[in-house]
C-alpha cells in the first residue's frame, strides 16, 4: 500500500511540475507512437543490412530518422521485455519473470506519467502475454486486447478461442480509434504486433516472395516480418495525419528475437545469445531527429520510456527509470545487463534448462553466466558476431592453460593460477564479469511474489501460443 502511494504521489508530482512549465511558454510537444514487433530479431531486417527486403517501411523510416545498430531487449521472453519497455527498469525487481504474471500496480510506467502529464493514451496490442489482466493497461485509457477468431494469426483458427490478432486487424483497430478521436490532447500511442511469432503463416502474396533456396523455416519467418513491415507502414501513415506543432515521433523496436536454428534453438525465451536479444530500434521526429544517423552506443529497451518522457519534456523522471534518454548524448562504453528467468528444470527443444541465466555485454565483449548448467561463454562480439567462438571453452581445453575450469552448479569460478601465480588476462576478465553480474544480482533483487504459480487457464493459452512455460 505504501509503494502504490508513493507511485500516485510521484506520477502526480510529475504532472504538477509539467504544467508549471508547460503554462509559461506555449505547448509544442510531439504526438508518441511506439510500435513493438514482437519476435523481430534485428538481423532479418533489411534495415540493418538483411539481404532480403524484409523492411523497407523501418528502412525509410531509419532514412528518416535514427537507427541504433546496437539495440539489446532486457530479455528474450514477450511479458518481461515489456514490462521493462513500460517501466524503464530491470524486470527482475517487478517480478515480471516470465509470461503471465502481472506487472504489479504499484510499478510506475511511462503510460502512467504521460497521462498524468496532459497526453491522451490508448493501446492495441495483438498477443495474450500483454492483456490488460497482466497489469499492461496502467496509464492507458483504451486498451484494445479484444481478439477473434477470425482475426487470429493464421494456423490458430482452429482453436477454440482467439489468443492473438493478426498485425492487419490490430492496425484496422488502431485507425478505428483514431477516426473517430474528437480529443485535442497530445497522443502517446503504444501498437503491438505479434507477427512474426511462430507459428509463420503470412499471407500468401508474402510467402511467394522468398527465394526457395532459403530454408522453410526462415522463409515462412522472413515473409512475415515483411508483412509487419506492411501494417507498421499503414499505422505510421496513419498516425503522421494527426501531427501537430510538435511532429510525430515514431519509436519502432521489438521485445525480443528468434533463434531460427542459430545455436540449435529455433524459438526464444532460454538463451542470451545475440539472435535472441539484438533487436532492432529507430527513432523518428522530423526536424528534430537527425535523418541517416546511425549510433553504434550500445542502448537498451530501458531506454526507451526516458526518451518518450524527454521528447514530452517531461522534467521530473521516476527514480525507479533506469535507462537514458537516447535522444542525449550515448557512451560508447555502457554496460548492458540482459537476463533469462530461473528454470526450476525441463526440457526445452530436447535440452535440460536449469536455473538463471544473466549476460552483460560492454565495449563488444560479451559475457554469458548461467552456473546451474555449469555454463560460461565470453565472446568477442566485433570478430565473432555469431558467437561461435566460447574464449572460455578454448581456454578450457587447454588453449589458455591459465584459465580455471567452469564452477560446479551454483558455485563461483574457479580459477587455477599461471605458472608465475597469477591469471591470465582473459580468466581476470571473466572474474570481473562474474562479480558485475553478481552486483547487478544484488542491486535488483526480486520480490517475494517472483516464483508465484501461473493460473492453469493462462497456462493453458500460453502454450496454445508456443511457450513452454
Amino acid at each position: 500500500m505504501r509503494r502504490r502511494f508513493l507511485s500516485f504521489l510521484l506520477v502526480t508530482v510529475i504532472a504538477a511540475s509539467l504544467l508549471a512549465t508547460t503554462c509559461s511558454r506555449p505547448s509544442a510537444r510531439p504526438n508518441v507512437l511506439l510500435v513493438t514487433i514482437d519476435t523481430l530479431r534485428a538481423d532479418h531486417c533489411s534495415a540493418y543490412g538483411y539481404p532480403i527486403a524484409t523492411t523497407p517501411v523501418l528502412a525509410a523510416l531509419a532514412s528518416a530518422g535514427t537507427r541504433f545498430s546496437t539495440a539489446y531487449a532486457v530479455s528474450a521472453t514477450t511479458a518481461p521485455s515489456h514490462a521493462s519497455l513500460m517501466t524503464g527498469s530491470a524486470f527482475r525487481t517487478s517480478g515480471v519473470l516470465k509470461n503471465g504474471l502481472p506487472l504489479p500496480q504499484e510499478e510506475v510506467t511511462v503510460a502512467e506519467v504521460m497521462a498524468a502529464s496532459g497526453y491522451a493514451t490508448a493501446a492495441f496490442v495483438s498477443s495474450f502475454p500483454l492483456r490488460s489482466r497482466f497489469g499492461f493497461a496502467q496509464g492507458f485509457e483504451s486498451f484494445d486486447d479484444e481478439f477473434s477468431i477470425p482475426e487470429s494469426s493464421e494456423g490458430r483458427r482452429s482453436a477454440p478461442v482467439a489468443h492473438d490478432r493478426m498485425a492487419g486487424a490490430t492496425f484496422d483497430k488502431f485507425k478505428a480509434w483514431l477516426d473517430k478521436r474528437r480529443d485535442t490532447r497530445p497522443l502517446f500511442l503504444w501498437v503491438h504486433f505479434v507477427d512474426p511469432h511462430f507459428p509463420y503463416r503470412a499471407p500468401e502474396k508474402f510467402q511467394a516472395r522468398w527465394p526457395a533456396d532459403v530454408d522453410i523455416n526462415v522463409r515462412h519467418y522472413d515473409a512475415e516480418v515483411h508483412y509487419a513491415d506492411k501494417q507498421l507502414g499503414r499505422v505510421v501513415e496513419a498516425f503522421d495525419q494527426h501531427a501537430g506543432a510538435g511532429g510525430a515521433l515514431v519509436i519502432v523496436t521489438s521485445d525480443h528475437g528468434e533463434g531460427l536454428g542459430d545455436h540449435g534453438w529455433m524459438s526464444h525465451g532460454i538463451n542470451l545469445y545475440e539472435e535472441a536479444v539484438r533487436v532492432p530500434l529507430v527513432v523518428r521526429w522530423s526536424g528534430r531527429v537527425a535523418g541517416g544517423e546511425v549510433i553504434t552506443a550500445p542502448v537498451s529497451l530501458i531506454d526507451v520510456a526516458p526518451t518518450i518522457l524527454d521528447a514530452a519534456r517531461v522534467q521530473q523522471v521516476p527514480p525507479s527509470f533506469e535507462g537514458r534518454s537516447l535522444l542525449g548524448t550515448l557512451d560508447p562504453d555502457r554496460t548492458i545487463f540482459m537476463q533469462r528467468r530461473s528454470y526450476s528444470g525441463k526440457e526445452v527443444e530436447d535440452t535440460a534448462v536449469t536455473g538463471e541465466m544473466t549476460a552483460l555485454v560492454r565495449s563488444g565483449a560479451k559475457y554469458i553466466f548461467a552456473p546451474e548448467e555449469n555454463r560460461r561463454e565470453f565472446y568477442q562480439l566485433p570478430s565473432d558476431p555469431h558467437e561461435a567462438h566460447n574464449l572460455l571453452a578454448q581456454a578450457a581445453a587447454g588453449q589458455d592453460a591459465a584459465l580455471g575450469e567452469a564452477p560446479a552448479a551454483g558455485q563461483p569460478p574457479v580459477e587455477k593460477a599461471s605458472a608465475d601465480g597469477g591469471q591470465s588476462p582473459l580468466a581476470a576478465e571473466a572474474k570481473r564479469h562474474d562479480e558485475e553480474l553478481a552486483a547487478w544480482r544484488r542491486s535488483h533483487p526480486e520480490p517475494q511474489t517472483a516464483g508465484a504459480p501461473v493460473d492453469k487457464e493462462d497456462v493453458k493459452a500460453l502454450r496454445s501460443l508456443g511457450y513452454v512455460d
